[in-house]
C-alpha cells in the first residue's frame, strides 16, 4: 500500500517537472534570441548557421518536453532513455555553438 505522502505529492512531481520543461525551453528560446542578434550585427554566414543550429535544437527540445508532459500527465513516470540523450544532446548543441559564436567575435575583436 502507498502511503498518503507519495499518493498527494504525485500531482506535484508531475508539475515540477512540466515547469522545468518550461524553462529548460525558455533559456534555449533566450539563447536562439541572442545568437540571432549576433547574426543579424555581425551580417556573418557563421553565426547565421549556429542561429540555425539552435533553432533544430530548440525544436527537438521543445516536442520531446511536450511528449514527456503528455506522458506524465497520463501516468507514466519513467522517461525513456532517448529522450533524456536527446535533450542532453540538444542543450549540449547549443551550449557549444555559443561558446564558438562568441569566441568567433572575441577573436575578430
Amino acid at each position: 500500500m502507498e502511503s498518503p505522502t507519495a499518493t498527494r505529492d504525485s500531482g506535484l512531481a508531475t508539475e515540477r517537472t512540466a515547469l522545468a520543461w518550461r524553462r529548460t525551453i525558455a533559456s534555449l528560446c533566450t539563447a536562439t534570441l541572442l545568437l540571432a542578434h549576433q547574426a543579424v550585427v555581425t551580417h556573418s554566414l557563421g553565426n547565421t548557421a549556429a542561429v540555425s543550429a539552435a533553432m533544430v535544437a530548440l525544436l527537438v527540445v521543445w516536442v520531446i518536453g511536450h511528449k514527456r508532459n503528455r506522458h506524465l500527465r497520463a501516468g507514466h513516470t519513467a522517461p525513456p532513455a532517448t529522450a533524456i540523450v536527446a535533450t542532453v544532446c540538444a542543450v549540449a548543441t547549443v551550449a557549444t555553438v555559443i561558446a564558438v559564436t562568441l569566441s568567433m567575435s572575441l577573436l575578430r575583436w
